[in-house]
């Protein structure tokens, strides 16, 4: 059985100041992005030195999975090579010149967004993801754009979910930890019970992000059920705005680590290739068993 990987990334709203009254308030209104958003009208051109290349969503199924009663967004994300420069072949030989393809070919990259969560589980296709870093700014354009037509101040990033096992190494070789920086994103569904006091007094006053600067030169106190292991929890699950920034000591001497841009990986083990399926109601039922594989390690990585 073949297996593929998936990137893990939080669905952030981040709202635009002084515009629309509206911003995406629920699963609704994200489906209706969603599905606005895989038209032409929102497809992303790009053009290189050498290549034209576009971005893509099409192909949109809203589901549930039925064991564990958890709605779903499949869809997919396509990389498609428009045109390249080169040499190309001629009647009377070889050319300089461009060579298009109309119309064009495409990679595609399966996105599954777990709606209960909001994580976004992203293939991590070779070739694709790791060789293309515009792919999330060209995702989170379409979506945004697609906000943006239906009147929502809304825009939507992705934020990486951060491996767990990154910070955790990390930190086990400090002496003590003196200092934590990050800015939290409040709103969302999927919160620890450890901020969830925190997180109430927020909402009512409507605060939609949180900067934190702990500090005690004498050590915080990072275990569980305290305010510095909540907001890392947080901020490490992927609600946050930009990089967290610890401080401490390591070997005697002062020593700092940042995390940026680690994504958590999840695997699964595939019996179908959906891209061969194409009876309606096979190809539902294929899906939702994709969909109940991701949401299962999902909850897996989520919960370690």
């Amino acid at each position: 059985m073949k297996t593929s990987g998936f990137l893990l990334f939080r669905l952030n709203f981040v709202d635009r100041e002084d515009l629309f009254p509206n911003p995406i308030a629920n699963d609704s209104d994200f489906i209706q992005v969603i599905e606005e958003a895989a038209t032409e009208e929102f497809d992303v051109v790009r053009q290189g030195r050498r290549t034209s290349y576009g971005w893509a969503l099409r192909e949109v199924v809203s589901d549930s999975c039925d064991q564990a009663n958890r709605p779903f967004i499949f869809v997919t994300f396509s990389y498609e090579v428009m045109s390249r420069k080169g040499p190309i072949i001629t009647p009377g030989g070889i050319a300089h010149g461009t060579s298009t393809l109309s119309p064009p070919s495409a990679t595609l990259v399966r996105i599954l967004i777990d709606l209960k969560r909001h994580i976004c589980a992203v293939e991590d296709v070779p070739g694709v993801i790791q060789s293309h870093s515009g792919w999330k700014t060209s995702l989170q354009t379409i979506l945004s754009s697609a906000a943006w037509k239906l009147l929502f101040k809304s825009m939507i990033h992705l934020t990486p979910v951060v491996p767990a096992e990154t910070v955790a190494v990390r930190l086990k070789s400090f002496e003590k930890v003196t200092r934590l920086r990050v800015t939290l994103s409040i709103p969302n569904p999927d919160l620890g019970p450890s901020f969830q006091r925190l997180y109430d007094e927020m909402k009512r006053g409507g605060v939609r992000e949180l900067s934190q600067d702990m500090r005690n030169e004498r050590g915080l106190t990072v275990a569980p059920d305290t305010l510095p292991q909540a907001a890392l929890d947080m901020a490490m699950t992927g609600y946050r705005k930009g990089k967290i920034r610890l401080y401490g000591y390591k070997d005697g001497r002062k020593d700092n680590f940042t995390v940026a841009d680690d994504v958590a990986r999840i695997e699964i083990g595939e019996e179908q290739d959906l891209t061969e399926v194409h009876d309606a109601d096979q190809r539902s039922s294929a899906v939702k068993r994709f969909a109940k594989a991701i949401i299962e390690r999902i909850d897996e990585s989520l919960s370690r």
